[in-house]
């Protein structure tokens, strides 16, 4: 039996917790449905999800990314019309 966790599990694992849980960059990578690296990149230029560092470690927190993922909203204008 494999140790990996499927993306599903990871998405639903957040979906279920609550607003101050942290979650490492392979969970944030499954919601966003990206890569670690690109989360690795946006950290090094300043962008993305805001974080946490603990020591070496690096965590999301739920609510910051509900956040983020709401600044990522897009209203459509139909220029058409007028």
């Amino acid at each position: 039996m494999s140790n990996k966790t499927s993306r599903i599990d990871l998405i639903n694992e957040f979906e279920i917790a609550p607003q101050s849980t942290l979650f490492d960059q392979k969970t944030l990578a499954a919601v966003l449905d990206c890569s670690t690296h690109l989360l690795e990149r946006n950290r090094w230029a300043g962008q993305g999800v805001p974080y946490i560092k603990i020591g070496r470690t690096v965590r999301y927190r739920k609510e910051d990314i509900l956040t983020f993922l709401q600044q990522q909203r897009v209203h459509y204008v139909n220029r058409e019309a007028g």
